[in-house]
């Protein structure tokens, strides 16, 4: 009866090792909130929000360019 107990119990690696991951990924996702509440989320109130995306957008197309030429030249 105690084995039978122990095993419903007993907590095995897997179900440790996912929990150990689910906490690493929200500790991402709390920085990564943190960092768009300081810096979109105070442009989007200051110049708007259509004007944001628009900037990150152009921005990230800029960032594509350069490392597509950098590949290309090589």
């Amino acid at each position: 009866m105690n084995l039978l107990t122990y095993l419903i119990v007993k907590e095995s690696f897997w179900d440790q090792f996912k929990e150990e991951i689910r906490d690493v990924l929200d500790m991402f996702k709390d920085f990564f909130l943190m960092i768009k509440e300081v810096t979109y989320d105070v442009l989007a109130n200051a110049i708007g929000g259509d004007v944001v995306n628009l900037l990150l957008i152009a921005i990230g197309t800029v960032a594509l360019i350069m490392i597509l030429l950098s590949v290309i030249n090589r």
